[in-house]
């Protein structure tokens, strides 16, 4: 009877020593989070998103110094119109700076950080190439009367169309990313607690 008892502690013991190596391997094979990677660093991750802001805002002011420009047979003197580009330049070339920066972090940030540069590099590339036309017609036709002629309505409203893709592809993005990291939070909670 002993030795039954015994052997039953026994079983008791090595079973409670196994079960943590069973959770152990269970978390393992538990489905990876895509929104995070193991070469990310945490300085790196917050410095994307401030850049990621901060080109949102750019894309936003860029949109807006436009605006006057946007309206079909505007009364607005050239001189205005060139003033108004020149802001919206000033804004787009901190863009370009912002994706510098951000494809010199690129490798160490967030996965979903990682596309949304990829996604949002070609926008703010077509936003520069179209306002750089926009600005060439001004100073070729210095008179709004010919300005109404050529193609330049086409490239501002390029400009303002590129712009509110950029601000909302990082709005989009973003917000996604946090509510996949909030569900992540909790199906790991959830799981954690199911395991105890």
């Amino acid at each position: 009877m002993r030795t039954n008892l015994m052997k039953m502690i026994g079983l008791a013991l090595f079973m409670t020593l196994l079960m943590p190596v069973g959770m152990l391997f269970a978390k393992e094979s538990a489905p990876t989070n895509s929104l995070t990677s193991n070469t990310a660093n945490w300085y790196d991750v917050e410095e994307a998103s401030n850049l990621l802001g901060r080109m949102q805002t750019h894309a936003i002011n860029a949109r807006n110094a436009l605006g006057q420009n946007q309206v079909s047979e505007t009364d607005l003197a050239w001189q205005i119109q060139a003033l108004n580009l020149d802001n919206a330049r000033s804004n787009v070339n901190r863009m370009g700076a912002d994706l510098l920066q951000l494809d010199r972090i690129s490798s160490k940030v967030e996965p979903w950080q990682q596309r949304l540069i990829y996604k949002v590099t070609p926008q703010v590339h077509e936003m520069a190439y179209q306002l750089e036309a926009a600005i060439n017609t001004v100073n070729e036709y210095q008179s709004k009367d010919h300005l109404a002629l050529t193609q330049y309505p086409q490239y501002v409203n390029q400009v303002c169309r590129n712009a509110n893709q950029v601000s909302g592809t990082i709005s989009n993005v973003t917000r996604s990313a946090d509510t996949e990291e909030k569900v992540a939070a909790l199906h790991e909670l959830n799981t954690t607690k199911v395991g105890s």
